[in-house]
């Protein structure tokens, strides 16, 4: 069969407009069968609040992934080769890589990107989201339910794997421009039961939040966390996703208990050069996102691709890891957290830029309005890059 491109421009939002096609009846034949899933470690209450996503570092929680001698933990990774190519030429590993951990509390989910990329590339937009960003769906049931017989959650749209109740999250990594913007999609409610077929018109996109507006809005709390000593072709990401957002319509969700499992899917969009028409992905639950779609060429008919994988929420994380608040606390302070933060003090400023909050570069502050809000980008001595807002006087 052949793979059409749908979930590529779907990123964008800018959805080409797809001829409905026949559908396939086996497309509702899911099967539950080698479906991949990611656990969720719970976090105790001290540990939720070692969450920071104004600190320039990873959570100390996250260092139990770390420790020599614990046990190992979970992660999902999908990696430039063909088999997680979603769309576009993926060369290698060093290409494009993202690994997942996930942790969950009394607060929400908790989720780190690590991602390993040769080329860090600006967006080309406000609405870009092929450029060098993360995403995740995330749909408050099983990927057992959603596979279930009648498969009730999947929308009638017959060119993609959305279900009716998925959110979408987008988050732009961006090349040496700051990058602050947020991006929430889900199937529109005013047109379930509608047979609406084209995407653009199904989902609802509320893009380019930034972070601060999110965290209103929502009660997303997000991090682009700096490269680290030599690791200049590594970035991460944190997030804190609300129990309340976790679901659709957005705002109405609940948090799940350890035992559940719910279904989602991640990846990352890759562009080596942001001149380019087209840019690569990766993906990892068949390649896909619920974007894709088959078409068969013998019979012209639709059929989509199984992209859902889940996650198992989990019990504790210092028992899953076999160590102690302790454990983590001493990698935090001796290298991995801390001094990091201390060391930043010791270097001084080479090069200051401000922009304004679209990512637009201020060549002259003064040409700003007094009490507009700004990003200044001061890179230190040692190459630590800090994003700031401040206020214009």
């Amino acid at each position: 069969m052949k793979r059409f491109i749908v979930c590529a421009l779907a990123i964008g939002g800018l959805v080409a407009l797809a001829a409905a096609q026949p559908r396939d009846a086996s497309v509702f034949t899911h099967g539950y069968n080698n479906v991949p899933s990611l656990k969720a470690y719970h976090l105790s209450l001290s540990q939720e609040l070692q969450f920071s996503n104004a600190d320039n570092s990873r959570s100390c929680f996250w260092l139990a992934w770390e420790i020599p001698t614990a046990t190992r933990l979970d992660s999902a990774m999908a990696e430039g080769i063909a088999a997680n190519t979603a769309w576009g030429p993926v060369e290698t590993p060093a290409d494009e890589t993202v690994i997942v951990k996930m942790g969950w509390g009394t607060k929400g989910l908790y989720v780190l990107y690590q991602v390993i990329d040769d080329a860090w590339i600006g967006y080309v937009s406000p609405i870009d989201y092929e450029n060098d960003a993360v995403e995740l769906f995330l749909d408050p049931h099983s990927a057992q339910a959603l596979y279930g017989a009648g498969t009730p959650y999947f929308t009638a749209v017959d060119i993609s794997q959305l279900t009716e109740t998925y959110d979408q999250f987008q988050i732009r990594f961006g090349g040496n421009e700051p990058v602050e913007q947020f991006s929430l999609n889900w199937w529109n409610p005013t047109v379930i039961g509608t047979g609406c077929t084209q995407p653009p018109q199904c989902v609802f996109y509320q893009r380019n939040l930034t972070f601060p507006e999110a965290f209103t809005t929502w009660g997303m709390a997000i991090e682009i966390i700096p490269p680290r000593g030599d690791e200049t072709n590594i970035r991460r990401q944190e997030w804190m996703i609300p129990w309340a957002l976790y679901g659709q319509p957005p705002g109405k969700g609940s948090a799940p208990a350890e035992g559940d499992k719910l279904a989602m899917c991640f990846g990352y969009n890759d562009r080596d050069d942001g001149l380019e028409p087209s840019a690569s992905a990766i993906r990892w639950r068949n390649a896909a996102d619920p974007y894709a779609f088959e078409v068969n060429p013998g019979t012209g008919l639709t059929t989509t691709i199984d992209s859902w994988g889940e996650v198992d929420f989990v019990g504790d994380l210092n028992t899953a890891a076999n160590v102690t608040d302790t454990d983590i606390s001493n990698l935090c302070n001796t290298g991995c957290k801390q001094p990091l933060v201390n060391a930043m003090r010791q270097f001084k400023v080479q090069n200051t830029q401000y922009f304004t909050l679209a990512g637009q570069r201020v060549s002259n502050l003064n040409t700003v309005p007094s009490r507009t809000i700004v990003l200044e980008r001061s890179v230190l001595s040692n190459g630590t890059v800090n994003v700031k807002r401040i206020v214009r006087k």
